[in-house]
Protein backbone atom coordinates (compact mmCIF):
# COMPACT_ATOMS: atom_id res chain seq x y z
CA UNK A 1 0.00 0.00 0.00
CA UNK A 2 3.04 2.12 1.04
CA UNK A 3 4.84 1.64 -2.37
CA UNK A 4 0.78 1.99 -4.40
CA UNK A 5 0.73 5.57 -2.80
CA UNK A 6 4.34 6.37 -3.66
CA UNK A 7 3.96 5.66 -7.37
CA UNK A 8 -0.33 7.90 -6.80
CA UNK A 9 1.60 10.74 -5.41
CA UNK A 10 1.43 13.92 -7.83
CA UNK A 11 4.75 14.88 -7.85
CA UNK A 12 5.73 11.17 -9.09
CA UNK A 13 3.09 11.19 -11.72
CA UNK A 14 4.61 14.29 -12.71
CA UNK A 15 8.08 13.50 -13.30
CA UNK A 16 6.73 10.62 -15.54
CA UNK A 17 4.90 12.37 -17.43
CA UNK A 18 7.51 13.96 -18.51
CA UNK A 19 9.47 11.26 -19.19
CA UNK A 20 6.73 9.94 -21.62
CA UNK A 21 6.90 13.04 -23.30
CA UNK A 22 10.60 13.25 -23.50
CA UNK A 23 12.32 13.03 -27.21
CA UNK A 24 15.75 12.25 -27.80
CA UNK A 25 16.99 14.50 -30.27
CA UNK A 26 18.23 13.03 -33.55
CA UNK A 27 20.94 14.21 -36.27
CA UNK A 28 24.33 16.10 -35.63
CA UNK A 29 24.09 18.95 -32.82
CA UNK A 30 26.50 21.88 -33.10
CA UNK A 31 27.04 24.54 -30.56
CA UNK A 32 28.43 28.10 -32.14
CA UNK A 33 32.05 26.93 -30.90
CA UNK A 34 32.18 24.34 -33.25
CA UNK A 35 30.94 26.25 -35.66
CA UNK A 36 33.32 28.29 -35.22
CA UNK A 37 36.23 25.42 -34.73
CA UNK A 38 35.06 24.09 -38.02
CA UNK A 39 35.44 27.28 -39.80
CA UNK A 40 38.53 27.90 -38.48
CA UNK A 41 39.74 24.32 -39.66
CA UNK A 42 38.60 24.82 -43.23
CA UNK A 43 40.20 28.26 -43.85
CA UNK A 44 43.51 27.01 -42.38
CA UNK A 45 43.02 23.96 -45.26
CA UNK A 46 42.39 26.68 -47.86
CA UNK A 47 45.31 29.01 -46.95
CA UNK A 48 47.57 26.21 -46.76
CA UNK A 49 46.61 23.45 -49.31
CA UNK A 50 44.76 25.36 -52.20
CA UNK A 51 45.27 29.03 -52.08
CA UNK A 52 47.95 30.36 -53.86
CA UNK A 53 48.18 33.69 -52.07
CA UNK A 54 51.23 32.25 -49.62
CA UNK A 55 52.86 30.52 -52.11
CA UNK A 56 56.43 31.96 -52.67
CA UNK A 57 56.82 32.65 -56.27
CA UNK A 58 59.30 36.14 -56.02
CA UNK A 59 62.98 36.67 -54.83
CA UNK A 60 64.69 39.40 -54.31
CA UNK A 61 68.71 37.64 -54.53
CA UNK A 62 72.15 39.44 -53.35
CA UNK A 63 75.12 37.57 -53.99
CA UNK A 64 76.32 35.70 -57.00
CA UNK A 65 75.95 32.03 -58.52
CA UNK A 66 72.10 32.59 -59.04
CA UNK A 67 70.32 34.79 -60.60
CA UNK A 68 66.56 36.43 -59.04
CA UNK A 69 65.31 35.21 -61.77
CA UNK A 70 66.64 31.51 -61.71
CA UNK A 71 65.84 31.33 -57.59
CA UNK A 72 62.33 32.49 -58.73
CA UNK A 73 61.93 29.62 -61.00
CA UNK A 74 63.52 27.14 -58.27
CA UNK A 75 60.62 28.66 -55.65
CA UNK A 76 58.02 27.91 -58.40
CA UNK A 77 58.98 24.04 -58.99
CA UNK A 78 58.99 23.70 -55.07
CA UNK A 79 55.21 23.99 -55.40
CA UNK A 80 55.20 20.32 -56.83
CA UNK A 81 56.62 19.04 -53.49
CA UNK A 82 54.07 18.76 -50.73
CA UNK A 83 54.66 19.05 -47.09
CA UNK A 84 52.68 16.19 -45.37
CA UNK A 85 51.60 15.31 -48.48
CA UNK A 86 49.29 18.37 -48.47
CA UNK A 87 51.23 21.84 -47.96
CA UNK A 88 53.39 22.90 -50.96
CA UNK A 89 57.10 23.14 -50.24
CA UNK A 90 57.32 26.72 -51.13
CA UNK A 91 54.29 28.20 -48.27
CA UNK A 92 55.82 30.81 -46.87
CA UNK A 93 55.13 29.66 -43.40
CA UNK A 94 57.14 26.68 -44.02
CA UNK A 95 59.76 27.46 -46.24
CA UNK A 96 63.24 27.60 -44.31
CA UNK A 97 67.19 28.09 -45.56
CA UNK A 98 67.89 24.31 -45.34
CA UNK A 99 65.39 23.26 -47.92
CA UNK A 100 66.02 26.44 -50.47
CA UNK A 101 69.66 25.71 -50.48
CA UNK A 102 69.15 21.67 -51.12
CA UNK A 103 66.74 22.76 -54.28
CA UNK A 104 68.91 25.78 -55.30
CA UNK A 105 71.81 23.14 -55.44
CA UNK A 106 70.03 20.72 -57.44
CA UNK A 107 70.00 23.27 -60.29
CA UNK A 108 73.20 25.61 -59.65
CA UNK A 109 76.36 23.39 -57.48
CA UNK A 110 77.96 26.87 -57.99
CA UNK A 111 76.00 28.33 -54.59
CA UNK A 112 77.44 27.70 -51.43
CA UNK A 113 75.41 28.74 -49.16
CA UNK A 114 72.40 31.01 -47.96
CA UNK A 115 73.87 33.52 -45.62
CA UNK A 116 70.32 35.38 -45.26
CA UNK A 117 66.28 34.50 -45.50
CA UNK A 118 63.87 37.18 -44.97
CA UNK A 119 60.32 36.18 -45.39
CA UNK A 120 58.27 39.31 -47.05
CA UNK A 121 54.66 38.83 -46.58
CA UNK A 122 52.41 37.11 -48.19
CA UNK A 123 54.54 35.64 -51.26
CA UNK A 124 58.12 36.99 -51.51
CA UNK A 125 61.63 36.53 -50.01
CA UNK A 126 64.47 38.18 -50.31
CA UNK A 127 67.62 36.00 -49.99
CA UNK A 128 71.66 36.52 -50.11
CA UNK A 129 73.52 33.37 -51.43
CA UNK A 130 76.94 32.80 -51.40
CA UNK A 131 79.23 31.38 -54.07
CA UNK A 132 81.80 28.05 -53.85
CA UNK A 133 85.22 29.88 -54.46
CA UNK A 134 87.01 27.23 -56.48
CA UNK A 135 90.31 26.90 -54.93
CA UNK A 136 91.35 23.23 -55.59
CA UNK A 137 91.27 20.87 -59.40
CA UNK A 138 90.52 17.47 -58.54
CA UNK A 139 92.33 15.32 -61.03
CA UNK A 140 89.82 11.20 -60.91
CA UNK A 141 91.77 9.27 -63.79
CA UNK A 142 90.97 11.02 -66.96
CA UNK A 143 88.35 13.54 -65.35
CA UNK A 144 89.30 16.92 -64.20
CA UNK A 145 86.77 18.87 -61.60
CA UNK A 146 86.69 21.86 -59.64
CA UNK A 147 86.71 22.16 -55.60
CA UNK A 148 85.58 24.53 -53.37
CA UNK A 149 86.87 25.43 -49.67
CA UNK A 150 85.26 22.70 -48.47
CA UNK A 151 85.90 20.02 -50.83
CA UNK A 152 83.02 20.00 -53.09
CA UNK A 153 83.07 18.99 -56.14
CA UNK A 154 80.85 21.58 -57.96
CA UNK A 155 81.93 21.71 -61.81
CA UNK A 156 83.52 19.15 -64.40
CA UNK A 157 86.35 20.62 -66.45
CA UNK A 158 85.90 19.79 -70.13
CA UNK A 159 89.06 20.42 -71.22
CA UNK A 160 91.92 20.79 -68.60
CA UNK A 161 95.39 22.98 -69.51
CA UNK A 162 97.86 23.79 -66.53
CA UNK A 163 98.47 27.16 -68.02
CA UNK A 164 94.55 28.01 -67.42
CA UNK A 165 93.98 26.57 -64.23
CA UNK A 166 95.65 29.15 -61.03
CA UNK A 167 94.72 26.48 -58.45
CA UNK A 168 96.52 23.20 -56.97
CA UNK A 169 96.01 20.11 -58.97
CA UNK A 170 95.37 17.35 -56.82
CA UNK A 171 95.82 13.85 -58.59
CA UNK A 172 93.90 10.90 -57.06
CA UNK A 173 95.62 8.29 -58.17
CA UNK A 174 93.23 5.60 -57.27
CA UNK A 175 90.66 7.40 -59.62
CA UNK A 176 88.02 6.97 -57.42
CA UNK A 177 84.49 8.14 -59.32
CA UNK A 178 83.32 11.23 -57.79
CA UNK A 179 79.87 13.66 -59.36
CA UNK A 180 79.10 16.88 -58.97
CA UNK A 181 77.73 17.91 -56.00
CA UNK A 182 79.76 15.21 -54.11
CA UNK A 183 81.33 16.46 -50.92
CA UNK A 184 84.76 14.61 -50.68
CA UNK A 185 85.85 14.05 -47.09
CA UNK A 186 89.47 15.54 -47.30
CA UNK A 187 89.84 18.03 -45.84
CA UNK A 188 93.58 17.39 -44.03
CA UNK A 189 94.78 17.05 -47.33
CA UNK A 190 93.23 20.26 -48.68
CA UNK A 191 94.50 22.12 -45.76
CA UNK A 192 98.27 20.73 -45.85
CA UNK A 193 97.96 21.32 -50.05
CA UNK A 194 97.23 24.98 -48.97
CA UNK A 195 99.84 25.36 -46.40
CA UNK A 196 102.12 23.59 -48.97
CA UNK A 197 101.97 25.56 -51.93
CA UNK A 198 101.96 28.35 -49.91
CA UNK A 199 105.33 27.81 -47.77
CA UNK A 200 106.35 26.25 -51.22
CA UNK A 201 107.24 29.85 -53.10
CA UNK A 202 108.93 31.09 -49.58
CA UNK A 203 111.12 28.43 -49.04
CA UNK A 204 111.94 26.03 -52.52
CA UNK A 205 113.75 28.32 -55.17
CA UNK A 206 115.58 25.74 -56.97
CA UNK A 207 111.93 24.07 -58.55
CA UNK A 208 108.90 24.83 -58.89
CA UNK A 209 105.62 22.81 -57.88
CA UNK A 210 103.47 21.17 -60.85
CA UNK A 211 100.75 19.27 -58.64
CA UNK A 212 100.25 17.00 -55.84
CA UNK A 213 99.15 13.14 -56.08
CA UNK A 214 97.45 11.05 -53.15
CA UNK A 215 96.87 7.19 -52.96
CA UNK A 216 93.32 8.23 -52.69
CA UNK A 217 91.21 10.60 -49.90
CA UNK A 218 92.43 8.23 -46.92
CA UNK A 219 96.37 7.67 -47.70
CA UNK A 220 98.69 9.49 -45.18
CA UNK A 221 101.14 10.31 -47.60
CA UNK A 222 101.38 13.11 -50.14
CA UNK A 223 103.75 13.43 -53.42
CA UNK A 224 104.54 17.08 -54.67
CA UNK A 225 105.92 16.77 -58.64
CA UNK A 226 108.59 19.45 -59.19
CA UNK A 227 109.07 21.16 -62.24
CA UNK A 228 112.45 19.45 -62.83
CA UNK A 229 110.95 16.15 -62.37
CA UNK A 230 111.71 14.79 -59.32
CA UNK A 231 108.93 13.77 -56.73
CA UNK A 232 109.06 14.92 -52.89
CA UNK A 233 107.28 13.07 -50.36
CA UNK A 234 105.49 14.09 -47.28
CA UNK A 235 103.95 13.21 -44.42
CA UNK A 236 99.44 14.47 -44.42
CA UNK A 237 100.37 14.56 -40.58
CA UNK A 238 103.07 16.19 -39.74
CA UNK A 239 103.65 20.03 -40.59
CA UNK A 240 104.28 21.31 -44.36
CA UNK A 241 106.29 24.21 -43.37
CA UNK A 242 108.65 21.86 -41.10
CA UNK A 243 108.88 19.25 -44.09
CA UNK A 244 109.60 22.07 -46.49
CA UNK A 245 112.77 23.65 -44.20
CA UNK A 246 113.82 20.00 -44.57
CA UNK A 247 113.99 19.94 -48.36
CA UNK A 248 115.60 23.29 -48.32
CA UNK A 249 118.14 22.26 -46.45
CA UNK A 250 118.89 19.16 -48.67
CA UNK A 251 118.45 20.93 -51.49
CA UNK A 252 121.02 23.98 -50.26
CA UNK A 253 123.63 21.68 -48.57
CA UNK A 254 123.39 18.47 -49.20
CA UNK A 255 122.13 17.73 -52.56
CA UNK A 256 124.72 19.44 -55.08
CA UNK A 257 122.58 21.72 -57.97
CA UNK A 258 124.10 20.06 -60.79
CA UNK A 259 122.56 16.89 -59.58
CA UNK A 260 118.87 18.14 -59.08
CA UNK A 261 117.92 17.03 -62.70
CA UNK A 262 119.17 13.42 -62.39
CA UNK A 263 116.77 13.01 -58.82
CA UNK A 264 113.89 10.62 -58.73
CA UNK A 265 112.63 11.34 -55.57
CA UNK A 266 113.34 13.15 -51.46
CA UNK A 267 111.11 11.22 -49.36
CA UNK A 268 110.39 13.60 -46.05
CA UNK A 269 107.71 11.43 -44.89
CA UNK A 270 110.59 10.41 -41.67
CA UNK A 271 110.54 13.37 -38.66
CA UNK A 272 114.46 12.90 -38.40
CA UNK A 273 115.32 11.45 -41.35
CA UNK A 274 115.75 11.87 -45.28
CA UNK A 275 116.20 10.16 -48.27
CA UNK A 276 116.70 10.85 -52.00
CA UNK A 277 117.45 8.78 -54.91
CA UNK A 278 118.96 9.11 -58.29
CA UNK A 279 116.83 7.60 -61.31
CA UNK A 280 119.65 5.46 -62.25
CA UNK A 281 120.03 4.07 -58.65
CA UNK A 282 118.04 0.89 -57.80
CA UNK A 283 116.15 2.79 -55.51
CA UNK A 284 114.19 4.86 -58.20
CA UNK A 285 110.85 3.60 -59.57
CA UNK A 286 112.99 4.87 -62.74
CA UNK A 287 115.42 1.74 -62.54
CA UNK A 288 113.14 -0.96 -63.20
CA UNK A 289 110.66 0.39 -65.42
CA UNK A 290 109.38 3.80 -67.86
CA UNK A 291 106.83 4.69 -65.79
CA UNK A 292 107.17 7.75 -63.54
CA UNK A 293 107.26 7.01 -59.94
CA UNK A 294 103.96 7.13 -57.72
CA UNK A 295 103.31 6.24 -54.31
Amino acid sequence: MVRESRFRNPEFQEKLARARRYERKTGLYFSWRSFIILGLFLTAVYFLAISKKFLVTQAAVSGTGASAEEISAVLTRMRNERFGYVIPRNHILILDEEKLLFEIQQEFPAVRSISALKKIWPDQIAVAIEERVPKYVWQSGSDFYLLDQDGVVFQAIASYAPETFSQALIIDTSAAPVTAGEGLSIKPILEFVSRAKDAWQTHINQAGLVHFSVPGGKSQDILVKTTIGFNVLFDLERDPVEQLENLKILLNREILPETHGGLSYIDLRLPHMAYYCYKDAPCAPEYATSTQPSI
